[in-house]
């Protein structure tokens, strides 16, 4: 609270492991969160961090429907930060930008720069001029005479995830020859895809520069995590991460941030390529992701950041902290049922459990029950 008036809420959306970590940082803060989803059974939902939980359109299926919820709602939540945690939400958010910020606050880029930083082509584009190495990547305009020139076992990928996981149940395509390659290409011809080769990338192999830029430009807040283990394996997401600084991938992470002006927090993926001996920009992704709860933890609090920005009242991080482990508890447990893991000792930080806020570890067991587990990408 200030002397005069409470501070601005902050409206998560939707509400499940990534928000969970975003309301739970700014709820320490002292910040109301609202947390808004269609489904009720998202892990942030059950959290004493929110304070009212509201079920709402989702812009998957009804888009307009959810900025006209918004809008709806812009009374008595006027002035909110607004923290979508996935790619659609933050797509309607940019969308309907002219007609939400005249109502919130809205701590990330333009839509122009957020469909740039997404299309797969403009990305590894913008790299090689950059000379930010990527792997071997290929246009499908002509999907036959790509076919013919990469080399297998190779990946289809979408430029927007969530709707090429909605339609397909996965996150690229593998295609072990020319003829798959073919088929996938013109399965997913509407959305903007592009073919790589596989990179045989180490265990450990996968990092993430983890950042605040403000809307100057400046970075207020950096951090590097290494992926230890995900879940499923393959094309999956972490599921054990440790926070690791490596140089290079702070220069190149926040290079090719500034070359598409972004503000606003992101993650950028690369993937350490032992045949060249370097690390490869692999996506960004221009929000919040799952495992946001480690740099919060090791003292780069990234939706505070976001938040108080925001507000008019911006903050910087100091050094990160190196060393703390994060771990998402179901998909750790299950993987661990397969083979030996990394293992999770030292300092770790849980994605879900909390004594303290017991409720969405409890939600997470309900999940696995009768009344079945909550859908999403992450």
């Amino acid at each position: 609270m200030t002397a005069s008036k409470p501070l601005p809420r902050a409206l998560v959306f939707n509400c499940h492991i990534t928000g969970l970590a975003v309301a739970r940082s700014l709820a320490a803060h002292g910040i109301e969160v609202i947390a808004l989803d269609p489904d009720p059974r998202g892990l942030g939902q059950a959290s004493k961090a929110v304070v009212e939980r509201h079920k709402c359109p989702n812009p998957l299926e009804d888009e307009r429907g959810f900025v006209q919820y918004l809008l709806d709602n812009a009374k008595r939540w006027e002035g909110a930060v607004l923290f979508p945690t996935n790619d659609e939400w933050v797509m309607a958010v940019a969308r309907y930008r002219s007609q939400l910020e005249a109502c919130y606050r809205i701590p990330f880029s333009e839509l122009s720069v957020i469909e740039a930083v997404l299309d797969k082509r403009r990305l590894y584009a913008d790299a090689h001029h950059l000379r930010i190495p990527i792997p071997k990547t290929f246009t499908l305009n002509d999907p036959k005479a790509t076919s013919r020139e990469i080399r297998y076992p190779a990946i289809v990928k979408p430029a927007e995830q969530r709707r090429f996981y909605d339609r397909f149940g996965v996150k690229v395509f593998r295609a072990e020859n020319a003829a798959e390659l073919v088929r996938f290409a013109r399965e997913a011809a509407d959305l903007a895809c592009v073919a790589q080769e596989i990179v045989d990338v180490p265990a450990g192999g996968f990092y993430s520069y983890c950042s605040y830029v403000a809307p100057d430009g400046e970075v207020r807040g950096a951090f590097v995590g290494r992926k230890l283990e995900q879940y499923p394996e393959g094309f999956g997401t972490g599921c054990l991460v440790v926070g690791e600084q490596v140089s290079e991938i702070v220069e190149r992470g926040s290079a090719i941030l500034k070359a598409f002006g972004y503000h606003g927090i992101s993650e950028v993926e690369f993937i350490w390529d032992p045949s060249r001996k370097e690390h490869l920009l692999l996506d960004v992704n221009p929000r919040v992701w799952k495992w946001i709860g480690l740099p919060i933890a090791s003292g780069v609090d990234l939706p505070w950041l976001a938040y108080s920005e925001a507000i008019g009242q911006p903050a910087r991080a100091g050094e990160p902290r190196d060393g703390l482990r994060w771990i998402y508890e179901r998909d750790y447990a299950l993987l661990a049922q397969s083979r030996p893991l990394s293992p999770a000792t030292g300092e770790v930080v849980n994605a879900v459990w909390d004594p303290d806020d017991p409720g969405p570890f409890a939600q997470l067991i309900l999940n696995e029950g009768p009344g079945g587990k909550y859908y999403c990408a992450c």
